[in-house]
C-alpha cells in the first residue's frame, strides 16, 4: 500500500484539495465490503481519515447512511 515518507514542513494542502480528499475518502468508504481482516482494517483506516480530514476542514461528520452502516457482527467476525 502507500509508502510513509517525510513531508516538508513547507508542504501545505489548500483547503479545496482536502475537500476533494474527503469526497474521495467517503465515496471508497461507499464501496468497501468487509470480507476479511484487512478488509475490516482498511474501513478503519478510511473512516480515521475521513475523521482527521474533517477535524482539520472543521466539519462535524454527519452519521452515515443506514447502507453504508456495517453489522456490527459482520465486522466482529471480520476482525
Amino acid at each position: 500500500m502507500a509508502r510513509h515518507r517525510h513531508i516538508e514542513g513547507s508542504a501545505a494542502l489548500t483547503r479545496d484539495s482536502l475537500e476533494i480528499l474527503l469526497d474521495l475518502v467517503e465515496i471508497r468508504l461507499g464501496h468497501v465490503e468487509v470480507h476479511d481482516r484487512e478488509d475490516a482494517r482498511e474501513l478503519r483506516q478510511l473512516q480515521q481519515t475521513r475523521d482527521t480530514l474533517n477535524g482539520i476542514l472543521g466539519i462535524e461528520a454527519p452519521p452515515p447512511p443506514r447502507g453504508m452502516q456495517l453489522p456490527l457482527d459482520r465486522m466482529r467476525r471480520a476482525m
